[in-house]
Parts: C-alpha cells; sequence; structure tokens
C-alpha cells in the first residue's frame, strides 16, 4: 500500500514540476479534469484543433471576468478554436458560469495539474506544443492577448516538434 501511495505522490510531483516549466515550444502535458458545466475534458482529445486554456486564479463566482474571454472565445470557434476555463476550488468559492467549459482543478485528481502562475492564458497548437504563454497582468491585456490570438489562428504557423 505504501508503494503505491509512494508511486502517486511522485506522479504528482513530476506533473506539478513539469507543468510549472512549461515554456513555448514544449509539449503540454496530458491531463483530464471534470466540467463544473458539463463532462469532463481531457486535453489529448483535442489533438488536431488550435486550444486556448484560460487558468483562472481567485475566482469566486467570477462570470463578469469570463464575459470577455467567451466573447473572444466564441468569436474565433469558426476557425477551430477549443476554449477551456480552467478552475481551482477554494473553501467557500463557487464556479463561474459560462457557456463554455470550466473544468475544476482538484488536487486528489492524479490527472490534473495546475499551471503557475495564475491566471494565464495558454494558446496550445493542433499538435499540442505550447506556442504562447501570457503570465503577467492577463485581465489587462484581453486587446493585446486578442490580438495575438488572431494572427496565431489567422497565420496558422504553429511550433512544429521535431522528431
Amino acid at each position: 500500500m505504501l508503494y503505491y501511495i509512494w508511486q502517486i505522490f511522485l506522479i504528482l510531483v513530476f506533473t506539478l514540476a513539469v507543468a510549472d516549466a512549461l515554456e513555448p515550444g514544449d509539449q503540454v502535458p496530458d491531463f483530464v479534469m471534470p466540467s463544473t458545466n458539463g463532462a469532463p475534458q481531457r486535453l489529448s482529445e483535442q489533438i488536431g484543433s488550435p486550444v486556448m486554456l484560460v487558468w483562472l486564479n481567485d475566482c469566486n463566482a467570477c462570470e463578469e471576468t469570463l464575459i470577455d474571454w467567451q466573447y473572444l472565445a466564441e468569436s474565433w470557434e469558426v476557425e477551430g478554436l477549443k476554449t477551456w476555463f480552467i478552475w481551482r476550488k477554494q473553501a467557500g468559492y463557487l464556479a463561474p458560469w459560462s457557456r463554455l467549459p470550466v473544468l475544476e482543478y482538484q488536487v486528489s485528481n492524479p490527472s490534473a495539474w495546475w499551471f503557475e502562475p495564475s491566471p494565464a492564458v495558454m494558446f496550445i497548437s493542433p499538435d499540442g506544443v505550447l506556442d504562447y504563454l501570457f503570465i503577467d497582468k492577463v485581465d489587462e491585456r484581453k486587446a493585446e492577448v486578442a490580438s495575438e490570438l488572431k494572427l496565431w489562428l489567422k497565420n496558422k504557423k504553429w511550433f512544429q516538434l521535431k522528431g
């Protein structure tokens, strides 16, 4: 029993270390997280589509914060963009409502990882590579993120992993 607990601990530590060290050009580790408004989501199932992950920070029923992100994401769905909000539950906090999936990070979920610093926005290419990472004052830089998203989706110059 102790052996299995140790293995789970090592997997969690390794996954968290990998997630914290992500930089553009890196393969993004897979995760599975439950959605507060639908079925669980697995990142690897989105291979073939561009993905935008919006990592939320200190979010208690913060729908108003998500509205601009939601409109931005929905305006690019025609280009195949998949967008998920990732929320970490805290004591007494309620999940935000959104028409888009809100994934709930749970520390007890060995198939999930959390990105720090948050808030953050990631653009992940269709082959699972992190193309863009916005981490500094993300909510104040929505116009910049929107502009980069437009260029990224229109030019389709994804990072390619060298085999």
